[in-house]
C-alpha cells in the first residue's frame, strides 16, 4: 500500500494551479539562492541521510512518478529545465522523508511548506 503522504503530494502536484507561482518567478535569482552554501549544505545533508534508507518498492516507484510529474508540470509553468530539475529533486527528498516516517524533518517543514504556500524554497 502506497504511503498516504505520498498520495497527498500527488494530489497537490495534480492541482492545475500548483506551479502557477513559477510563471512570475525570477528564475535566475531563484537558482542563485540554491547556490548559497548554507542551503546547499543542508540539502545535501538531508539527501545523504536518505541515501541508504529502506523504502518499500511500491513507494519507490510512486516517488519516481512524482519526480516525473513535478518535472513536467514545473517545466510547463517555468520553461526552465534547470528549475524543473531542482523541483523534481526537492519532491524526491520530500517524498523519501515521508516514506521513511520523518514527518518533522527539514525537507517537509521547510521545502514542502514553501511549495504548498506557492513559493520556491530558498
Amino acid at each position: 500500500m502506497i504511503n498516504s503522504n505520498l498520495i497527498e503530494i500527488d494530489n497537490y502536484l495534480s492541482t492545475p494551479s500548483f506551479f502557477d507561482f513559477l510563471k512570475s518567478l525570477d528564475t535566475e535569482s531563484a537558482l542563485d539562492s540554491r547556490d548559497d552554501p548554507n542551503f546547499d549544505k543542508r540539502w545535501m545533508t538531508e539527501f545523504s541521510a536518505l541515501t541508504s534508507a529502506k523504502i518499500q518498492d511500491e513507494d519507490v516507484q510512486f516517488i519516481d512518478s512524482l519526480r516525473e510529474k513535478a518535472f513536467k508540470l514545473s517545466f510547463r509553468a517555468s520553461n526552465s529545465t534547470e528549475l524543473a530539475a531542482y523541483i523534481s529533486d526537492d519532491i524526491e527528498l520530500i517524498s523519501k522523508s515521508y516514506a521513511t516516517g520523518q514527518e518533522t524533518c527539514w525537507p517537509i517543514t521547510h521545502l514542502w511548506t514553501y511549495y504548498k504556500n506557492g513559493k520556491f524554497p530558498e
